[in-house]
């Protein structure tokens, strides 16, 4: 009877005894759950955190490839920069700052300000090339684009276009890349001085180091740019030219404006040197300023500014200083005046009718449809309004001078002269038959070059003609392959017709370029004259011509029926219907083997710490 309790109890402690162990169990299982719950957010917040750190890194890296890049960009097309530059990009900022490190060499160090900073140090120096920065750039005439007409980038690069004068489109026309229009400038023909028949070095002995010429601005306009004849002995860096006020007779230590005169445009002969200031001096009329032109000693590398030794311009003088703002009083007046040119404002810029993928930058801008930002003083019919927040572009260098073109003359004719027409029916050793390749250079050709049916010419050297060329019907110019990966040119100070399949191409080595340079004058469209190429143009490029790059100094350019060149620099240009422009970044870093050296060329780019 009593027995039935004890066995409930032994039943009721089992069962408790079960429970406890289901308990435990749930508790074992739900900590190694929570373990591993905390564990796999513990291993996705680190991984966020490396994700983060990466992405920072990264972006850090390219905002610092970017930075150094501008900094690049602003040294070899002479622009202004401030140190430190600051540059932001993806919420990344860095600071650039650019320090000089020797004769001709320049230091730029990108410095990030985040945790995961990336810095660059890069090491550019000036040598050997030319840069062409845009797939075309124009001089005052400015470009006209018809319908279709399109400058076109390729690899990636974007087709920017710079012009000194207006641009003006019709349907379909278009700029894959940047587009800007410069206030034109024009020659201040009451201030300048031309005359040179006798010699004044600069900077070679004290205190003859700093220079200066003043004038009296005939009018109340903006100072664009200045051109001094001048060239140099040995291989002085680039220097700063300077316009700065009066200060009872001499120079002040107000500097208006400033910009580099680049050693590369300069030669061991005279020759005008254009120096283009990014943010102009405003002139007074009537008022007197000075320019200056600022240097260092160096026995060996220094310049030569021309002067007149009978002080034909009355409304200046010339001075010298040791150095130009500080230190001994400038010097009396000496005899004569250094020569010089001054440019100034004669107009606005003007933007019309052109679709502009990029940017667009122009005091006025006018039925154009632009993707990116625009820039203007005054629009309408855009489909964007007017962003006034940035000045009016300057006009900027071409990028040869006058000088470097007489240099190749030069070293044309130092290889001999041919008197006689060369090409189809030339003279003896330049006389081409039907399927001929003839190779050629350096020479001076007193007379015409015409090839046709088939004909090619290998150039060996610089060819300088002092007649017009004409290449048609398949036939062609190219660099010989010793050129490797340095371009050749071809000049002429006639026209250039070229037509029905013509081809100009470099050695076959990357890098490797032909350029075709016209220095006739005054052919800029309008009436026929007699002296002038077909549609009064300078250089005509029509029926599927290719390659090379096509330059005028003075008169236009005109490219007609599906041409497609890799860059075209003319005072004038003129796309007809459906033509193309196809820039190439090769070109940045065109190389001619004769001539001075010049462009900045990179001696290092690498990571540090």
């Amino acid at each position: 009877m009593f027995k039935a309790p004890i066995n409930n109890y032994h039943s009721r402690r089992a069962s408790g005894n079960k429970g406890a162990a289901l308990l435990i169990s749930v508790l074992f299982f739900l900590i190694i759950s929570v373990t591993l719950v905390v564990g796999s957010v513990g291993t996705v917040i680190t991984t966020k955190r490396i994700s983060r750190n990466l992405i920072e890194s990264k972006s850090s890296y390219f905002t610092s490839e970017a930075g150094t890049e501008d900094a690049l960009y602003r040294i070899k097309k002479n622009k202004q920069i401030s140190s430190p530059e600051f540059t932001t990009l993806n919420e990344m900022t860095v600071s650039v700052t650019v320090n000089d490190s020797g004769d001709g060499e320049k230091e730029i160090i990108t410095m990030g300000d985040s945790n995961n900073a990336r810095n660059i140090r890069a090491s550019v120096s000036t040598g050997q090339g030319y840069d062409f920065f845009y797939g075309a750039q124009v001089g005052e005439g400015g470009l006209e684009m018809e319908n279709n007409a399109s400058v076109q980038g390729v690899g990636g690069v974007m087709g920017n276009v710079y012009s000194n004068g207006p641009v003006t489109g019709s349907s379909g026309a278009n700029v894959t890349g940047n587009l800007t229009v410069a206030t034109s400038a024009i020659e201040d023909v009451q201030a300048r001085s031309t005359v040179c028949n006798q010699d004044q070095i600069v900077g070679q002995t004290n205190p003859q180091i700093d220079f200066a010429q003043s004038f009296t601005a005939s009018d109340s306009l903006p100072l664009y740019k200045i051109s001094l004849y001048i060239k140099k002995v040995g291989s002085p860096s680039s220097r700063t030219l300077r316009v700065v006020n009066n200060n009872s007779g001499s120079p002040g230590t107000n500097s208006l404006a400033s910009a580099s005169l680049s050693s590369s445009l300069v030669t061991t002969n005279y020759g005008w040197v254009d120096i283009a200031f990014s943010s102009p001096a405003d002139l007074i009329n009537g008022q007197t300023y000075w320019i200056v032109l600022d240097t260092s000693q160096d026995n060996s590398k220094y310049y030569v500014w021309c002067r007149d030794s009978n002080n034909g311009y009355g409304n200046g003088v010339a001075k010298y200083r040791q150095v130009w703002n500080s230190g001994s009083p400038w010097s009396s007046p000496i005899t004569g005046d250094l020569a010089f040119r001054n440019y100034i404002g004669g107009g606005p810029g003007l933007i019309n009718s052109v679709s502009v993928l990029g940017d667009a930058r122009s005091n006025t801008i006018t039925n154009s449809n632009i993707s990116g930002a625009t820039y203007c003083q005054s629009g309408s019919g855009n489909n964007k309004s007017c962003d006034t927040s940035q000045p009016d572009p300057s006009i900027t260098n071409m990028p040869i001078s006058q000088s470097n073109i007489d240099q190749w003359k030069a070293d044309a004719e130092a290889g001999g002269i041919i008197t006689g027409n060369c090409g189809n029916g030339g003279v003896a050793g330049c006389n081409f038959s039907s399927g001929d390749t003839i190779s050629l250079g350096p020479k001076k050709i007193i007379g015409n070059l015409i090839l046709d049916n088939n004909k090619q010419l290998n150039i060996t050297g610089i060819l300088y003609l002092t007649g017009n060329v004409n290449i048609s019907n398949n036939s062609g110019i190219r660099c010989d392959a010793s050129f490797g990966a340095n371009s050749c040119l071809i000049i002429a100070d006639g026209w250039i017709d070229t037509g029905n399949n013509a081809t100009f191409s470099g050695s076959g080595q990357a890098g490797s370029y032909l350029m075709a340079l016209s220095t006739i004058e005054g052919c800029n469209g309008g009436t026929q004259m007699s002296q002038c190429g077909d549609d009064n143009a300078g250089i005509i490029l029509e029926n599927n011509v290719t390659g090379a790059i096509f330059y005028t100094t003075k008169s236009m350019i005109i490219l007609e029926n599906n041409t497609n060149v890799k860059e075209i620099i003319g005072y004038k240009v003129r796309l007809e219907n459906n033509t193309f422009i196809r820039y190439e970044t090769g070109l940045m870093n065109a190389n001619f083997t004769s001539g001075p050296s010049g462009g900045w060329n990179i001696e290092s780019w690498k990571e540090i710490e």
